[in-house]
């Protein structure tokens, strides 16, 4: 009897280790992406996945919830994320990282050259220092890919300080996304008059999925780049009942003058897009 006992547990860890193997090679051959608008409260982290590669777009307030909302998208097994990009030294989209740098394997981290003289930001660079983590300086023209999609990184253009300055947000780094008809703008906390200038510089922001800048701040989402950018859908990374007033009104109404949908994570939790197909369009699903 004990003997069968031992043959049945056998067969059974074996089964079960099957199953995990080949859900390791289901999920390494995928070939939709996913980018989910995480819910963080008041800040901002994105995560953007195809197949096993993923790109983490800011890292919010706090490590502990961004490592939980990790854990519920991002398989047990995979413990490396293979882009991070900081869109600028604010707490509430370096904070997370902390966490991130310490529990999984980034293989390089983008963010600009504008630095902030917070202790936070201090010990930010401090472990990016001590994990020996690859930082690139985020300039207008780099691409990353991502099998079937890629991302282009629109700004900063021109010279960018490097070095402490008053207001990292001018700097933010802005990213699109393509895959196939499908497209999303990235934002961080680029005001409008940073908007403009990308306007007036002629650069191709057109995008069906806009992540609004700052957290739907009134200076930010003008008219004209709300024109250049033509988006269908809106999304506003916000806390509930946060202290700024965000998003402030003036904001939300032109983006309702121009007719787009908006959705916030301060009211719908996490936001995803499911892009199975280059040739379709991302399904959004809120969480």
């Amino acid at each position: 009897m004990q003997y069968r006992k031992t043959i049945y547990a056998m067969l059974l860890l074996l089964l079960i280790i099957s199953l995990i193997l080949a859900g390791i090679i289901w999920y390494e051959k995928r070939q939709d992406l996913k980018v989910i608008f995480l819910d963080v409260g008041q800040g901002d982290a994105i995560l953007i996945e195809q197949g096993s590669k993923q790109i983490l777009i800011d890292g919010g307030p706090s490590g502990q919830v961004l490592m939980e909302k990790l854990g519920r998208y991002v398989p047990f097994w995979d413990r490396e994320i293979e882009t991070v990009i900081a869109t600028h030294p604010d707490q509430d989209h370096i904070e997370g990282l902390l966490d991130v740098l310490k529990n999984y394997k980034v293989d390089s981290l983008i963010e600009t050259t504008a630095q902030s003289d917070s202790q936070l930001y201090k010990k930010y660079e401090d472990l990016l220092a001590q994990k020996q983590i690859q930082k690139i300086a985020a300039v207008a023209g780099m691409k990353i890919k991502l099998d079937q999609a890629e991302m282009e990184i629109l700004s900063p253009a021109g010279e960018v300080p490097t070095g402490i300055v008053k207001d990292t947000n001018m700097y933010s780094v802005v990213t699109k996304l393509v895959f196939g008809q499908n497209s999303f703008l990235f934002t961080g906390d680029l005001p409008d008059t940073e908007e403009n200038k990308m306007v007036q510089a002629g650069v191709d922001m057109s995008a069906r999925i806009l992540k609004v800048g700052h957290h739907g701040s009134k200076y930010s989402s003008s008219n004209e780049f709300l024109e250049k950018v033509h988006p269908q859908d809106a999304i506003i990374s916000v806390g509930k009942n946060n202290r700024f007033g965000h998003p402030a009104q003036e904001a939300l109404d032109r983006l309702l003058a121009h007719k787009i949908n908006i959705f916030r994570t301060d009211e719908l939790g996490d936001i995803e897009y499911d892009c199975e197909n280059i040739k379709l369009n991302c399904q959004m699903i809120a969480n």
